[in-house]
């Protein structure tokens, strides 16, 4: 009996997954566990395996396409199994071509013009798309894209074109002024350079090449031009393919940026009590059952208590309504081979040190290995950015929308500190505490500083009160 493998809900706010790969072909036997394919959300990666042994009858979407969520994504049974009941709203052509069959059926060869879309002439989108087989997000890309599209070898099933691939082409073409693009529009082909800017092809650069049907000459070059020709060439360029996960991030902080009005108040605070028990607890670490608490944990631990007396800042704001939290929720940014990440400690304020030094080091190994539970990234009340590793003194932390604030922490610095008539050196901690305007103003958010760095500098207090 034929089993579907559906796209899993990798978090309750997830609602679709990129498919990243397949690890079978249509017509190869698996056994239930064997892993079939790599989905990724914008924060995770997984393995996808098959929940029964059989044939794998059908492969319903092509690898680097976006898939719903609760999806079939493939079906597998007896060799010769009908799979067309199987197939999802939407499911790309190229899977449901694949054969049914076991392998043992002889392949049929795709010729060549069918494999790849046609060499470089004409930007049009049903131009690029009439000579090969191409997945629809592809022809999408295309279509939002113009672009002279060269010879491309599909990495899909059967050689079918996905939008990766066209992704990657987009990025390896020629730039073309509007000009120059306009002219391309008509069928004619354009030069690997041009004369423009960084190498950009104009459209006399497409006139001559049209007329003489042989590469544009480059002019001649003083030595400032000459350096900035050197500056601008293939050799001295680094293109990075943008991630999903990147995408995103930019897309968040762009809109947060764009949408709050949002300004940051600087403070310092003198840890010099704090750093001495950091010292004591590292010494007897295992006897106190405080192992691996650093500074980070206990800057955490004292904003979730000033967060629980100011509840104005512990707060979102969705454009209408305010809603102030009672319970702190404490996102801290994660620094990922993926990108940024922020995992959220829920009920932070009723933890006690050891337990949120443990939970956030859970998380964070968890966000690093990229097989964190997307819900442990959504519900954040606050943020909490730790970059006094890195030697940074204050900075600007961008908000996580639809919060209103966020905690930037520096590093920590010897300074003069005048206590009763003499001066003294203490270790001053650096603070940056970025808030929205729209729902904090200034005071309010000074008064929340005060809380924390009057908590800082009584850390020890703070652990016996709890």
């Amino acid at each position: 009996m034929a089993t579907p493998i559906v796209m899993p809900k990798a978090g309750n706010s997830v609602e679709e997954c990129l498919l990243t790969g397949w690890r079978v072909k249509a017509g190869d036997v698996v056994k239930a566990g064997d892993i079939v394919a790599d989905i990724e959300t914008d924060k995770a990666t997984f393995e996808i395996e098959a929940p029964a042994a059989g044939t794998v009858l059908a492969l319903f979407w092509s690898a680097g396409e976006l898939v719903p969520v609760m999806q079939n994504l493939c079906v597998i049974g007896e060799a010769g199994e009908d799979a067309a009941a199987f197939r999802p709203d939407g499911a790309t052509a190229a899977a449901l071509d694949a054969p049914a069959a076991p392998a043992a059926q002889p392949a049929v060869a795709t010729p060549p013009a069918e494999a790849a879309v046609a060499p470089p002439a004409a930007v049009a989108p049903a131009a690029a798309t009439a000579n090969g087989p191409m997945s629809p997000r592809a022809r999408r890309f295309v279509a939002e894209h113009p672009f002279v599209v060269p010879a491309i070898q599909g990495t899909g099933p059967g050689g079918r074109i996905v939008e990766k691939d066209v992704i990657e082409a987009y990025h390896a073409a020629p730039r073309l002024t509007p000009a120059a693009a306009k002219v391309a529009a008509e069928g004619v082909a354009a030069p690997t350079a041009g004369t423009g800017v960084g190498g950009m092809v104009r459209a006399a650069d497409m006139g001559k090449l049209a007329v003489s049907q042989a590469p544009v000459a480059e002019p001649a070059a003083g030595p400032a031009q000459a350096t900035a020709s050197a500056a601008a060439s293939p050799a001295a360029v680094t293109e990075v393919k943008i991630s999903n996960i990147r995408r995103i991030i930019a897309k968040r902080l762009h809109e947060s940026l764009a949408g709050l009005a949002q300004y940051t108040l600087n403070a310092e605070a003198d840890v010099s009590g704090l750093l001495a028990l950091r010292k004591r607890i590292k010494a007897q670490a295992e006897g106190l059952g405080l192992a691996n608490v650093n500074i980070g944990d206990m800057v955490m631990f004292a904003v979730a208590k000033a967060l629980a007396k100011h509840p104005e800042v512990n707060a979102e704001f969705d454009g209408a309504v305010i809603r102030q939290y009672a319970t702190v929720n404490l996102g801290f940014a994660c620094d990922t081979p993926r990108g940024l990440m922020v995992p959220v400690v829920y009920g932070a304020q009723a933890l006690s040190l050891a337990q949120l030094a443990a939970r956030s080091k859970d998380l964070a190994k968890q966000a690093a290995a990229g097989s964190i539970n997307p819900d442990l990234l959504q519900g954040g009340t606050f943020t909490v950015s730790n970059l006094g590793a890195f030697g940074i003194t204050t900075f600007t932390p961008v908000i996580n929308a639809p919060q209103v604030g966020i905690l930037g922490v520096g590093t920590t610095a010897v300074r003069p500190v005048r206590v009763g008539e003499a001066v003294e050196y203490r270790d001053m901690m650096q603070l940056s505490l970025t808030l929205d305007h729209r729902v904090v103003d200034g005071a309010p958010g000074a008064r929340f500083l005060q809380t924390l760095t009057a908590l800082l500098g009584d850390f020890e207090l703070v652990c016996v009160a709890g």
